[in-house]
């Protein structure tokens, strides 16, 4: 079976003690690391489980990605890094 993707938006915040992520159209899927590279696959694997666990690609909101990180960037500002993570589905 051809692997199936999707893009989720996904905000980086620094820490004190490294990076932090998550989603906004994802509640409660999240993730830190020491590196943002690694909070990046980690935050990356965290998505997939969700997906793939709680199959949230049914329940998912058609809002888009860009909507959802114009509204974060309100949010946090400059103080973040923002994505959108390609994740199996």
């Amino acid at each position: 079976m051809k692997k199936r993707f999707i893009l989720i938006p996904v905000v980086i915040l620094r820490t004190r003690t490294g990076y932090s992520a998550f989603s906004p159209a994802i509640e409660g899927c999240a993730a830190t690391d020491k590196t943002i590279d690694r909070t990046i696959d980690r935050m990356r694997d965290a998505l997939e489980f969700h997906v793939e666990g709680l199959q949230l690609v049914k329940a998912m909101k058609s809002v888009s990605s860009e909507k959802i990180l114009r509204k974060s960037f309100d949010d946090y500002g400059t103080d973040a890094f923002y994505a959108t993570l390609k994740v199996a589905a």
